[in-house]
């Protein structure tokens, strides 16, 4: 990133000397492409500051997915930063062009040396490498175990226990470290001694997101989405809709199932992914904001971990007595990054000098999982109940990666269970593994759930293969389990819900549906926040492929140069490509249903 930084600044210094001598044309095809690879550079130094590891699957599913919910405040001041660089950079070129003379280069060496430089500049510019590896298809290098995709009949012993998962925001067991972070997490430190804990717990790709994590955790798959086909996932009605997560197997157990939460539902998907996966209760800001004491009191991402772990707390208490088994998964938010928040009731609570914001906010964190555990673990709850502290995924860029990046980092996770003996298990393992270990404490003969494997029984596919790698060959099947509604299962718009249905699924729209060869649903892309509008992805199709497009119809008549400006409301747009043929319907006519787009697409 530096290197290309430096070779773009020299760059622009020497440019003026081919520029001098060259063609209007020929000065304009350079500067454009000299402040291209400039934008493209800080657009890179934006979203490494975002995830500390530059353009990711974490960026590109929240690029994809939409940023509601998303706490703003940390960001403003780099997104500030961010446009004032761009804005200079575009001024200087004006600058630039307008001082530009007709004077010859008098050195050759000038020319070679300007364009040489600037195309190093590329070469070295971090933002293309990172796209590449994430569009490219790299199954085929590998030659991994086929039968690393678990799937198998999951049965219950007649004595289940119930289950608590608290995912602590971004708290790694790195932490624990107390040469790097001496006393940082006493109540932890004195907790694990009851627990069995595991000490090379990895992050594996597309798991190092809260969403991802929790997916990673709970369904033994990464959080990929078809990110060359652009398809944002927001608008559709399910979340991983065929992924067996463990919502799915304990709701085939008759689990009562609560997420708590303290962020806004909608960011990332969340309460999508927990409504699809049978949880019966899903809360967030907004269902929680009447349990706290003063509205007032939140943080910019939502509830701070305070108030947030005394609702958790009380929940346990009431499922606890309606005599049916319950899991309960929990979120704390106070330790994101980049500087993390302080709740009240720790406000005089400092790390050391007090200087390092987020080591400060997990100091606070620990104390207060100290006072929730020592409930817990004293209460007759803990008889038939086993709870699990965990992270959601490693600590991104915060105040203190220059220390974290010194150690040998690895995922907290820790079990409680009254009749498990503690230990420290020091076997690798990964994010994939733990769903289908903490089963195994709960009376089920978990072996192993998608790509994860029970660390008490099984040895974890770290072991001997490179976990990425695994997922790279089980890429497509990953995928897969995403699932698209089906035409044939039915199809009517609401123009009252903005929503198109397929039989009992539903997409929101605006939405453009592309067909495959059987002129079924073979991609789905939405309109979202400041996302690739959908007429650019129009354009953008292939020649030969169908679709569906359905969007306000000034939109549709602009594209497909119509004259008519009477319509205000829905249109929908048939295309086929085959035929050549296009059709325009107001959506309020309701006239299209499966039958009618057959014959459209089908007719000869």
């Amino acid at each position: 990133m530096y290197l290309s930084l430096l070779l773009i600044l020299v760059s622009f210094f020497l440019l003026k000397g081919i520029l001098q001598s060259d063609s209007k044309l020929k000065k304009y095809v350079i500067l454009i492409t000299f402040y291209l690879n400039y934008f493209l550079l800080t657009v890179y130094v934006l979203f490494n500051f975002l995830s500390g590891d530059g353009i990711n699957d974490a960026i590109i599913f929240h690029v994809k997915f939409g940023i509601n919910g998303f706490g703003v405040n940390e960001y403003i001041i780099p997104s500030i930063i961010f446009i004032f660089f761009n804005l200079i950079a575009f001024s200087s070129s004006r600058i630039f062009l307008r001082n530009l003379t007709d004077q010859k280069s008098k050195l050759i060496t000038n020319r070679t040396l300007s364009l040489t430089i600037l195309v190093l500049s590329i070469i070295f510019n971090p933002f293309y490498k990172d796209i590449y590896e994430l569009l490219s298809d790299r199954s085929n290098n590998y030659q991994v175990d086929k039968n690393s995709f678990y799937e198998q009949d999951i049965i219950f012993s007649d004595t289940r226990k119930n289950i608590v998962f608290i995912y602590l925001e971004q708290i790694e067991r790195t932490y624990l470290n107390e040469d790097l972070f001496p006393n940082l997490l006493p109540n932890l430190k004195t907790l694990e001694k009851q627990s069995i804990s595991f000490t090379n717990i990895d992050s594996p790709r597309a798991t190092n997101w809260t969403i991802a994590g929790m997916a990673a955790t709970q369904c033994g798959v990464p959080l990929l989405t078809p990110i060359a086909s652009e398809n944002s996932m927001s608008g559709m009605d399910k979340f991983l809709p065929l992924a067996n997560c463990m919502g799915d197997i304990l709701n085939e157990e008759s689990y009562k199932l609560h997420y708590i939460g303290g962020s806004d539902l909608d960011f990332a998907g969340k309460g999508n992914f927990y409504k699809t996966h049978n949880f019966d209760s899903v809360e967030g800001w907004y269902e929680l904001q009447n349990k706290i004491k003063d509205k007032n009191y939140r943080s910019p991402w939502g509830v701070y971990d305070d108030e947030l772990l005394d609702i958790v707390y009380d929940r346990i208490e009431i499922l606890s007595k309606a005599n049916e088994n319950f899991g309960l998964f929990a979120l704390t938010l106070d330790t994101h990054h980049p500087n993390g928040y302080i709740s009240a009731s720790c406000e005089n609570k400092i790390y050391g000098d007090g200087t390092n914001s987020i080591l400060n906010s997990i100091h606070c964190v620990d104390e207060l999982i100290g006072k929730f555990m020592e409930k817990f673990l004293n209460s007759e709850i803990y008889n038939n109940t086993t709870l699990v502290l965990l992270s959601d995924h490693l600590a991104l860029k915060n105040t203190a990666s220059e220390v974290l990046k010194n150690a040998n980092r690895s995922n907290l996770f820790m079990i409680f269970d009254k009749d498990a003996k503690p230990q420290l298990i020091n076997d690798i393992g990964n994010s994939f593994d733990i769903g289908p270990t903490v089963m195994s404490f709960l009376g089920a003969n978990t072996n192993g759930l998608g790509l994860g494997r029970n660390l008490i029984t099984n040895e974890s596919l770290s072991l001997d293969l490179n976990i990425n790698e695994v997922i790279d060959a089980n890429k497509r099947k990953i995928l897969e389990l995403w699932s698209f509604p089906k035409i044939d299962q039915g199809f009517s718009i609401s123009i009252d819900q903005l929503k198109i249905f397929f039989g009992n699924r539903y997409i929101n729209f605006p939405a453009l549906i592309v067909l495959n060869s059987s002129n079924e649903v073979d991609q789905i892309m939405f309109d979202f926040y400041y996302a690739n509008p959908l007429s650019n992805k129009v354009n953008r199709l292939n020649k030969n492929v169908n679709f569906i497009w359905l969007d306000k119809c000034e939109k549709i008549f602009i594209n497909k140069f119509i004259n008519n400006n009477k319509n205000k409301g829905y249109c929908i747009l048939l295309e086929n490509k085959k035929n050549s043929q296009f059709e325009v319907i107001a959506a309020e006519e309701n006239r299209i249903n499966s039958a009618y787009l057959k014959n459209f697409f089908n007719n000869e």
